[in-house]
C-alpha cells in the first residue's frame, strides 16, 4: 500500500506555533436541520492553520519577494512536487541539550551525516532531487507527530550540500520547521533551501522504510499563500508498475 505522509488532521489538535487548534470545522448546512430552507446536505467551512499540519512553503514564507506556492503552478515549476524520491532515516542519537533554551534537545545534521545517509540508502553519492529526512528512531507526541522539543534541522553546510544539485528541488522534514533561531529574524537553512527548492514540514514518516519512491506531494494551489497543506504520498517502484 503506498505511504500517506499525514495523519488524520483532527479538531483537538494543538498547534505548534502557540496559534490554537490548527483544525477548525463550523457547519454551514446540516442534513438533519428542519429549517425549510436548508438543502438536505452537510456542508461545513474547514479553517487550517497549515504550519501546524503537513505542509509545503514556497521561498515567500522568509523571503519579501519569494514566490508564493501558486507560483509554483506555472511554466511547469510544479516538478517540485511529483517525482523520485529519497527517504532518509538516520540512526542513532545525535540530540545535544540546546545550550541556550531549557528542555530543547537538537540535532543539526552535519554534511558529513547527510552524505552518508543519503550514500547508505542509495548506494550513490549522487544528490537526489528530492529527499524526506528523519529519524530511524522518531520521539513522538500523543498525535503522533515529531515531538518539537526534539528539533531536527540541517547545518548550513548540509543545506548548501543538498543545493549544490542544481536539480534539487524538494526538502521534507518530520519536524515542524527546518530552521531553530529562537530570538533571531534570520533563517538561513530555509533561505538557502529555498535557492532551488520547495519544503515541507510537519510529515509523517514513521512508518516509512527508508529507499526509493515516486511522491505525488501538490499542494492546494492558493493564491498569494506562502504555505499550503499538503497530503504527500509515496509509492514503491512495484506499486507503480503494478498500474501500468
Amino acid at each position: 500500500m503506498p505511504y500517506v505522509l499525514s495523519p488524520i488532521i483532527k479538531e483537538d489538535f494543538q498547534g505548534m506555533w502557540f496559534e490554537g487548534n490548527p483544525y477548525k470545522k463550523e457547519t454551514i448546512y446540516d442534513i438533519n436541520s428542519t429549517d425549510p430552507k436548508s438543502p438536505p446536505v452537510n456542508y461545513s467551512a474547514y479553517t487550517l492553520k497549515p504550519h501546524s499540519l503537513p505542509h509545503i512553503e514556497g521561498s515567500a514564507h522568509t523571503q519579501k519577494d519569494g514566490k508564493t506556492v501558486d507560483q509554483y503552478f506555472k511554466n511547469n515549476a510544479h516538478r517540485h512536487f511529483w517525482g523520485k524520491t529519497l527517504v532518509v532515516k538516520l540512526k542513532g542519537n545525535g540530540f545535544k541539550p540546546h545550550p541556550n533554551v531549557n528542555g530543547i534537545n537538537i540535532w543539526e545534521v552535519s554534511a558529513s551525516e547527510l552524505k552518508t545517509g543519503i550514500m547508505n540508502v542509495s548506494g550513490s553519492e549522487i544528490i537526489p532531487d528530492r529527499l524526506l529526512l528523519s529519524l530511524e528512531v522518531i520521539p513522538e507526541t500523543a498525535t503522533g507527530l515529531h515531538d518539537p522539543n526534539h528539533v531536527l534541522i540541517l547545518s548550513k553546510e548540509a543545506a548548501e550540500y543538498l543545493t549544490s544539485n542544481t536539480n534539487f528541488c524538494l526538502y521534507g522534514t518530520s519536524w515542524k520547521s527546518s530552521d531553530f533561531m529562537p530570538g533571531s529574524k534570520e533563517r538561513p537553512i530555509h533561505n538557502t533551501l529555498f535557492k532551488s527548492a520547495v519544503i515541507m514540514e510537519c510529515l509523517d514518516l514513521k512508518d516509512v522504510p527508508e529507499g526509493q519512491y515516486f511522491m505525488n506531494a501538490f499542494p492546494i494551489p492558493l493564491e498569494g499563500a506562502s504555505e499550503s497543506p499538503v497530503c504527500p504520498v509515496l509509492y514503491t517502484k512495484e506499486e507503480i508498475l503494478d498500474q501500468l
